[in-house]
């Protein structure tokens, strides 16, 4: 997943990973040195046991360089580690968002690789759904360090897919013009801000309008709720401190002017057009810049607190980009307040340049996982933003890249990465799934729904090396062959089964299996072994196991099993002339192994010798020719002594010569 050359991206994933295995891959700091000089870091994954191998690799071949590559001693390690396991507390919302995920591929089955917008928005709504639900879950769960890391990773996914839907999928859809009020909701629902606590607890300590103008905390809280968008609360809490004495005139008057102003901020509807929104936006802002005007002239004669204060947040609404900076902590609330202030009917393609201009004025340093995710995200920068959501979650990168399939944006990372993205992500969490006993169905659809020759080899791999422990499992991998057209693995699965069966003494299942891959050999040597059992015992017990598999096998051997059984049938039941019949069928088809013919000869005496003509001329002549045909070793073959063969050569000349007589 690299580009030639130092690619920033998989260093830092190179780092996180290197700088855990012990002794070290490369020297500290020097990662991106290393990175330079044709390596990377590749694995093999072994769900079953739930480890790992990690190497050094090339990203291209020695061969392909221009200049020689040294190697290090370093670049000769293999390490062995061990995987986490996926945790139970993750079934309910792996097994539901695999339910979404499997039905959005069917969509793309049906249509012909094409799924509509509105499609994408119910996927998009029912992962969002199922992360909420387990965040839910979490915070209701005993408090511990898993519980708190897994609720973080949880709302991280939550704000990056969300963003995600609102920029490439909602406002891309032409389902808004504007971006502005989707990301402002997306603000206000992921990072919730200022906190309702502290507007309670500001309104609970300050029983009456003086006690709240003179509250440290008041205007701090009013223009951040300014910052967020939230004007009728600011309006609310503007009209609440606007009758305190404390206040001046002057103070007092503008608080109650800018509550109205704020109750009249202009917004957008379906059913206006953008030149009559704009219109309306301008003479709005324009009360403001005059509002901002007129205090600041009375704060050049006279200094006053909470005037200043007022001034700051008429500067935040009328998107004054200074003011807005100090007050907003997070790049995110700048953003969200330069798009609402400024530029209200701003597109997705304004995005990048204005959140470029915000982001230059924080330390990039100082910025979380989550933080870098959603930079990326909207600057547009897809193939950094992919491999920032494969830092926070496997499951986040392998459905964003799906996603990312369906809108058609996928290109720009496969220009990028070495591998397919979204083979390679799917594929990965495939195996993380595989962590888990009870998730391999899960996890086969992953590789599956891929829907490329790679991950179809990789899934052939693993389902012929699944544990079968039950016959329930085995049909379910074998359905699971079935859906995905592996042929091969198929048949190395019924040759597996084939084997268990027999070792357990279920012969008919056995055979059966075997049957399914024409595996003639096996067919055989059961078959030779329920004949040597009747030979040991005398009694045909075997019965209901061909019958078992009568109806699917043509083979020999068990056809011969068949026909044998029915002669025996037939001649306790008295019916000579068809038991005649079906032993001859049995000698002249030659279905028979041919260590059975002289016991079959033996068993055509009775018939030679009755009262009754079973065998006419040519019935008999054929049988002597069965019997020279069969080569006798030492002094017995297939339990017939050379005596009883005696007596069959006497049996049938008696017959050739009385059905000569007779006809």
């Amino acid at each position: 997943m690299a580009r030639l050359g130092t690619d920033k991206f998989v260093v830092e994933r190179e780092k996180e990973v290197a700088t855990r295995l012990s002794p070290g891959v490369f020297p500290a700091g020097r990662q991106s040195e290393w990175s330079a000089q044709n390596r990377t870091l590749t694995h093999s994954v072994h769900p079953l046991t739930n480890s790992v191998a990690l190497g050094v690799a090339g990203k291209q071949p020695r061969e392909l360089l221009k200049t020689d590559v040294r190697v290090y001693e370093q670049d000769q390690r293999v390490y062995v580690c061990g995987l986490g396991t996926m945790p139970d507390e993750r079934l309910p919302f792996v097994n539901d968002t695999h339910a979404v995920f499997a039905a959005i591929q069917s969509i793309m089955d049906a249509r012909g690789d094409h799924v509509g917008v509105d499609a994408l928005l119910r996927m998009s709504a029912l992962y969002r759904e199922a992360m909420l639900r387990q965040v839910r879950v979490l915070q209701d769960a005993r408090d511990s360090e898993f519980v708190r890391s897994e609720n973080d990773v949880f709302q991280a996914m939550h704000a990056v897919w969300h963003l995600l839907e609102i920029v490439y999928v909602t406002t891309n859809a032409g389902l808004s013009a504007s971006v502005v009020p989707y990301y402002m909701e997306w603000l206000n629902f992921n990072f919730p801000a200022p906190a309702a606590a502290d507007g309670e607890r500001i309104l609970g300590s300050s029983p009456d309008a003086n006690a709240l103008a003179q509250n440290s905390d008041v205007w701090p809280y009013v223009q951040k709720l300014a910052l967020r968008g939230h004007v009728t609360t600011v309006a609310n809490m503007l009209e609440r401190i606007a009758p305190a004495q404390a206040l001046s005139a002057a103070a007092s008057r503008w608080a109650r002017e800018l509550a109205q102003t704020a109750r009249d901020m202009p917004l957008g509807s379906s059913d206006e057009t953008s030149g009559s929104f704009n219109g309306r936006w301008r003479r709005w802002n324009s009360g403001l810049q005059s509002m901002a005007t007129n205090m600041g002239s009375m704060l050049d004669k006279a200094e006053d607190a909470a005037l200043s204060a007022l001034l700051c947040v008429v500067d935040v609404m009328r998107g004054d980009a200074d003011t807005i900076s100090r007050v907003g902590e997070t790049w995110q609330d700048v953003l969200g307040a330069v798009l609402l202030y400024s530029e209200p009917t701003a597109q997705t393609e304004r995005l990048p340049a204005l959140a470029q201009l915000v982001l230059e004025q924080f330390e990039a340093d100082d910025f979380t996982l989550v933080d870098r995710t959603l930079a990326a995200l909207v600057r547009h920068e897809l193939p950094e933003f992919l491999v920032y959501c494969n830092q926070i979650d496997a499951w986040l990168s392998a459905h964003v890249s799906d996603l990312m399939e369906h809108i058609g944006i996928l290109d720009s990372c496969r220009r990028v990465f070495k591998v397919e993205p979204r083979e390679h992500y799917l594929v990965a969490l495939g195996e993380r799934y595989l962590t888990h006993e009870g998730l391999w169905r899960v996890a086969m659809d992953y590789f599956g729904l891929c829907r490329t020759r790679v991950s179809q080899s990789i899934m052939g791999e693993y389902i012929v090396r699944m544990p079968l422990e039950s016959d329930r499992k085995a049909q379910q991998v074998l359905r699971v062959c079935e859906r995905y057209k592996l042929t091969e693995a198929s048949e190395r699965v019924h040759r597996q089964l084939g084997r268990q069966k027999w070792q357990r003494g279920r012969l008919g299942a056995a055979i059966a299996h075997f049957v399914r891959v024409n595996d003639s050999s096996a067919v055989g040597q059961i078959c030779d072994q329920l004949w040597a059992e009747y030979l040991a015992s005398g009694l045909l017990t075997y019965g209901p196991i061909i019958d078992s598999v009568l109806a699917s096998s043509g083979h020999d051997r068990v056809r011969f099993l068949t026909q044998y059984r029915d002669f025996h049938e037939c001649y306790k039941a008295g019916e000579f002339a068809r038991a005649g019949k079906l032993l001859l069928s049995i000698l002249v088809g030659e279905i028979a192994p041919i260590h059975a013919v002289p016991d079959l000869l033996v068993d055509s005496i009775p018939l030679l010798e009755g009262d009754a003509l079973v065998f006419g001329a040519d019935d008999t002549l054929e049988l002597m020719r069965c019997a020279e045909s069969v080569v006798f070793v030492g002094g017995e073959e297939g339990g017939v002594e050379r005596d009883e063969l005696s007596i069959f050569s006497v049996a049938c000349a008696r017959n050739l010569a009385r059905s000569y007589v007779m006809q």
